[in-house]
């Protein structure tokens, strides 16, 4: 809806002209992706189709470039194509390029960079390339952030021998990148810059000082005098990072269950498939064993990729730790290619069959679960039936003065996208409530919409057309209509004063 709003208005929902950081839902949106978006709402309109549509593209971006990295580092054309294949299959990118996600564009981004800076090293014209697709993956995410200045100070460390043959052009390229930053370090303001930081990372979990306050307090009754030397920020954070760290390489994140966030994990999957388990480990050893040129450099990507998601409170997580999925491919296909080389010719044939069974179960087991299972299971946590329930608002709002969803019909944002309701009209009504502990705030109302709990007495509410979940009415009499899950479940009620008992005035 913002790149709606900019498109034609300039501004965003809160009238804001052009902004570096979209306040969005309070927690500032880098400003990247929306601005992507806008050639294709502008093509296609707001819908549904415009926004997976530039996700989709950066996906399929993904293969390719999955293909051209793998080419430089590995040389040769079946391991790149086994690379591009894994990466077009693999659960997490899947599940990550057909929804809209800002983690998409910034990985798209960093692997471009690794990209470009790789044919720098013997052709130094793409060094300019390279960095400013590093820099411009700082407004696509925010955990672009942490990972694109490790991955920097990586590539220069790797390649300084090169680098040095280059300098004049690598200063110029530096130089560059300042250019394009400065914007970003002048013209955003203090809270599009730390805003969710404060709120997602380990130093904001009030938990862990509680703990250490606990600690203290349990050595003062021993008369411990040294407590502090033993629980303090320091080592707390600390172990916190590296559990939070190790969570993202366990069997369980990797192979067996994904994101525990249901919208980023297919049911009863992880972000690799079960089938190429034995092929990782098996191409990290391929990878040092055989002395690959660029095996550092791999091997440092897999270990940055966790990194933002490791400084959250949220773990293990697939969208922050989405570089997982390119570096993952690479080192997965290698394995796989070297185990069907490396094996016995009388055997290799037997190998190749087996394996291609086991991974077109594993793949259809994966796909059984995502279009069958999970779209059942998870569809109240993909706020399922609002597009169903705003059409069902176009043709019956004229009827009423007020339309009031509850808080379980998840907000503002949908009539304002589904309608469309046009941004000029909504920018003087904005009106963001205070934020959670999510770091998000809530509308409560604009123009004839409330979002908000019903009121006690909405049965001698007239003219108010009330959309809430089931838990939201009790003793209705018989709803105006009703939106269903797909397993059949009640979704969401329409009722107004004629839909209630008499006696009842309460919800």
């Amino acid at each position: 809806y913002n790149a709606y709003s900019i498109l034609n208005t300039g501004r965003d929902e809160y009238g804001m002209f052009m902004p570096l950081a979209f306040k969005s839902f309070g927690e500032y949106k880098t400003p990247l992706y929306i601005y992507f978006m806008v050639p294709f709402i502008k093509a296609f309109g707001l819908s549904v189709f415009s926004v997976r549509i530039t996700s989709a593209i950066l996906g399929i971006g993904a293969v390719i470039l999955s293909y051209l990295i793998s080419i430089i580092i590995f040389g040769r054309i079946r391991i790149s194509l086994l690379s591009s294949f894994l990466m077009a299959v693999s659960p997490l990118a899947l599940q990550f390029n057909r929804m809209a996600h800002e983690s998409n564009l910034s990985t798209f981004l960093v692997t471009v960079g690794i990209y470009f800076w790789l044919r720098a090293l013997k052709s130094a014209n793409y060094i300019f390339i390279s960095i400013i697709a590093f820099t411009l993956s700082l407004f696509a995410h925010n955990d672009a952030r942490v990972v694109t200045p490790l991955i920097l100070i990586l590539l220069v460390f790797l390649y300084r021998r090169n680098l040095a043959e280059i300098k004049g052009k690598f200063f110029k390229s530096i130089l560059l990148f300042f250019l394009i930053l400065s914007p970003f370090l002048f013209a955003t303001p203090k809270e599009g810059i730390f805003n969710r930081a404060s709120f997602v990372s380990i130093f904001s979990d009030r938990g862990l000082i509680e703990d250490i306050n606990i600690e203290r307090g349990e050595d003062k009754r021993k008369d411990f005098a040294f407590s502090s030397l033993f629980h303090n920020k320091i080592l707390v954070y600390t172990k916190k990072f590296i559990d939070n760290y190790l969570d993202h390489f366990s069997s369980d994140f990797l192979f067996l269950s994904g994101d525990p966030v249901k919208i980023y994990q297919t049911l009863g999957n992880g972000i690799i498939l079960l089938s190429l388990a034995p092929f990782f480990p098996l191409g990290l050893y391929f990878i040092f064993r055989d002395k690959i040129s660029h095996r550092w450099l791999i091997f440092f990507w897999l270990l940055i990729a966790p990194m933002p998601a490791a400084l959250t409170r949220f773990v293990p997580s697939a969208s922050r730790s989405f570089l997982l999925a390119g570096i993952t491919s690479q080192i997965i296909s290698l394995g796989l290619f070297y185990s069907v080389i490396k094996s016995k010719i009388k055997v290799r044939k037997i190998f190749i069959i087996a394996t291609v069974l086991i991974f077109s179960m594993n793949f259809a087991y994966y796909l059984h679960y995502y279009y069958i299972n999970t779209p059942l299971r998870y569809a109240k946590e993909w706020h399922f039936g609002m597009r169903e329930v705003i059409d069902e608002v176009k043709d019956v709002q004229n009827n009423y003065s007020t339309v009031w969803f509850s808080k379980e019909a998840w907000g503002y944002i949908y009539p304002l996208f589904y309608l469309p309701y046009p941004p000029e009209k909504y920018q003087p009504q904005e009106k963001l409530g205070s934020l959670n502990e999510f770091g998000f705030g809530w509308v409560r109302s604009f123009d004839k919409y409330i979002f908000d709990d019903f009121p006690l007495d909405l049965v001698e509410r007239r003219n108010t057309l009330f959309i809430g979940a089931p838990v939201n009415f009790s003793k209705l009499k018989k709803p105006l209509s009703t939106v269903y899950y797909p397993d059949g479940n009640v979704a969401f009620y329409f009722a107004d004063h004629n839909s209630f008992t008499e006696i009842n005035n309460e919800i």
